[in-house]
């Protein structure tokens, strides 16, 4: 037997933030959760697999576009026309809505309702495979949807599909919560987990597996992104972990002895040169500078980084990079204590600048998935930094600002 698991694709993922990126660049940027689900439809048709699972978040908010909705239909029929079964389950990012009801999917593809079922395959081979699964009803599942599964049933192979979190006894806990102990109880042979963005092995016997999602969406999310093709051996079911994403993410830190922009260009230049990528790659670079830069420089700084991205777009190109974010960090310059008390600015930093006061500013909007998705490459030590940066710089440009 050999299946396919795969979770989160998040279609149609809005990539906010990037509008300076070359034009081609950001479509190949907005179109690659597509270029990447392609991949693993591609998979299933090339290893003739008998069925393929997506646990949850195939889409990225409840409401998918036209464009969406249309390119899984094709994909879906690519796979019927291979007699390849597909088996979904909505997330908390797609959850089931009267839209999901009114789309009639290839004769293919079984649908889980917002209760738990167990639809069941029998392979070319003879062999019977049970499959368990739900979809969210609505963005939040707290309730204890384990006690819902059934045992491991008559069949030679039973399979769990579950989107959901690790329970952690806290107020978080509402994305249908889960202990690996609760699903070994249930002896199935493989968990196909989704939600948690990160591919990784929660246990081995049986495999309980996260895909992750197989295209990063933000620089949270480096490293490899995929999803796993399942092959039987004997009586255990092994998974295989193969990558899908177009494009990557990488944060980079550079030290850097410039003391002036034209300097910090060449540098830079030099570095693109050296470190080129091996597939197109979104780059968060921080440098840290070992003196401060002219007043006339610092106030040219932030036009110099798009002058820079423009003027070096071969380089950036060749390197198969393009800088997303660039913030410079200057060597500080020592502060007298009429300007700034620097005991109270880390008492006030350490009570002003904490998570829960940041989702509390950012309220509802957080509610928000693509809002949500921008905000969450935020820390308070990132509004912390750049608070501190904004204040020097003020306390530096005269004495009017000073307090």
């Amino acid at each position: 037997m050999k299946f396919i698991h795969a979770a989160d694709l998040h279609l149609d993922s809005p990539f906010l933030g990037l509008t300076s990126l070359p034009p081609a660049f950001l479509t190949q940027v907005q179109r690659s959760t597509f270029a990447a689900a392609t991949k693993i439809f591609d998979r299933a048709l090339a290893e003739h697999v008998d069925f393929v699972l997506l646990a949850g978040d195939l889409f990225d908010r409840a409401e998918q576009s036209v464009a969406a909705q249309a390119y899984l239909f094709d994909q879906f029929n690519r796979l019927n026309a291979a007699q390849i079964p597909v088996l979904i389950s909505f997330g908390n990012h797609d959850y089931a809505t009267d839209q999901h009801q009114t789309l009639a999917y290839p004769d293919n593809v079984t649908v889980f309702g917002s209760q738990v079922t167990t639809h069941t395959l029998t392979l070319a081979s003879g062999e019977t495979v049970a499959v368990s699964g739900f979809s969210y009803p609505q963005r939040w599942v707290a309730d204890d949807v384990l006690a819902d599964y059934p045992d491991h049933a008559a069949t030679d192979w039973h399979v769990g599909m579950l989107h959901g979190a690790v329970r952690s006894g806290g107020p978080a806990d509402h994305y249908a919560p889960f202990t690996v102990a609760e699903l070994q109880a249930k002896h199935y042979d493989y968990w196909a987990l989704g939600h948690i963005h990160h591919h990784q092995l929660l246990a081995s016997d049986p495999p309980i597996v996260y895909a992750g999602n197989p295209q990063g969406r933000s620089v949270k999310e480096t490293g490899a992104r995929g999803a796993y093709l399942v092959t039987s051996h004997g009586t255990k079911l092994v998974p295989e972990f193969f990558p899908t994403a177009a494009i990557m993410w990488e944060p980079v830190t550079l030290d850097s002895s410039a003391t002036t922009l034209v300097e910090l260009g060449q540098k830079l230049v030099a570095w693109l040169q050296a470190h080129p990528a091996s597939q197109p790659t979104l780059t968060v670079l921080h440098v840290t500078l070992g003196q401060a830069l002219s007043a006339s420089d610092t106030a040219q700084l932030t036009d110099w980084v798009a002058l820079f991205q423009r003027t070096q777009h071969k380089v950036l190109q060749t390197a198969q990079r393009e800088f997303v974010r660039v913030t410079v960090q200057q060597a500080a310059e020592p502060l007298t204590a009429p300007k700034l008390d620097q005991t109270y600015w880390k008492r006030g930093g350490q009570q002003v600048f904490t998570v829960a006061n940041q989702q509390d500013l950012l309220g509802k909007l957080l509610q928000e998935p693509s809002l949500a998705a921008w905000a969450q490459d935020l820390s308070p030590a990132d509004l912390k930094q750049a608070a501190t940066e904004r204040l020097n710089q003020r306390l530096r440009e005269g004495g009017d600002h000073e307090s």
